[in-house]
């Protein structure tokens, strides 16, 4: 009974972009590559970056330029997010049948998203005709703290008229966890580039497997 409860509270489910929506790794390091060399920094190399992709871009800045002025991390932040350097959406996957999936989501439950990305992901060609499909989200300017804190979470939840624990959070990393968490959300981690997350409420190896594992929630 107790189960069938908890199943019916699931109304929402709030997803993370970056390695949940698209598969970004290659995006994102040639994106970082190419705006570090434009101020005379040298990147990380894939291998190390797969650490760090769940970072913000400002703490990607700090991890790899080591910078503590905080105006100088700002200033290739904003070149960033003005796109001083084109992002190579060219290097965007999409996981299989993700259009299918989320149509098939939308039907049963409210849909939303909550990213540290600093644009909308909608702005993404990959991501553009899912719009449509979503409610809410929030991204990077919307609050003042970010990922592994809760508050993006919970601003989603608020958005969507819905408490965090009627809401299941998609993400792909131990920051997506810990935000879920704190959140009050249930979480499942859609495991990526060999990075295994314990801890979750499922662990999910492929986006397909969505539909199946949120209803058994």
């Amino acid at each position: 009974m107790l189960e069938n409860r908890i199943m019916q509270n699931i109304k929402s489910i709030i997803f993370d972009v970056d390695g949940v929506l698209i598969d970004s790794l290659e995006g994102n390091h040639k994106f970082y590559t190419d705006l570090m060399k434009k101020f005379g920094y040298e990147f990380m190399k894939l291998e190390e970056f797969i650490s760090h992709f769940h970072l913000t871009t400002k703490d990607v800045i700090r991890h790899s330029t080591k910078l503590t002025d905080e105006k100088e991390i700002e200033k290739i932040w904003l070149a960033g997010k003005n796109r001083e350097v084109p992002y190579p959406e060219e290097l965007l996957g999409i996981p299989k049948n993700l259009k299918n999936t989320i149509e098939a989501l939308s039907k049963k439950y409210v849909l939303g998203v909550a990213t540290s990305r600093t644009l909308t992901p909608f702005s993404i060609t990959q991501l553009i005709d899912l719009e449509k499909y979503f409610k809410a989200e929030v991204i990077y300017g919307d609050t003042k703290n970010h990922k592994p804190h809760p508050e993006p979470l919970i601003l989603a939840a608020q958005k969507l008229g819905l408490k965090p624990e009627e809401c299941v959070y998609v993400g792909d990393s131990a920051t997506d966890l810990m935000a879920a968490r704190d959140a009050g959300m249930k979480c499942i981690i859609i495991e990526s580039h060999g990075r295994n997350i314990k801890g979750a409420d499922e662990n999910i190896s492929s986006f397909e497997g969505l539909i199946k594992t949120v209803d058994s929630l």
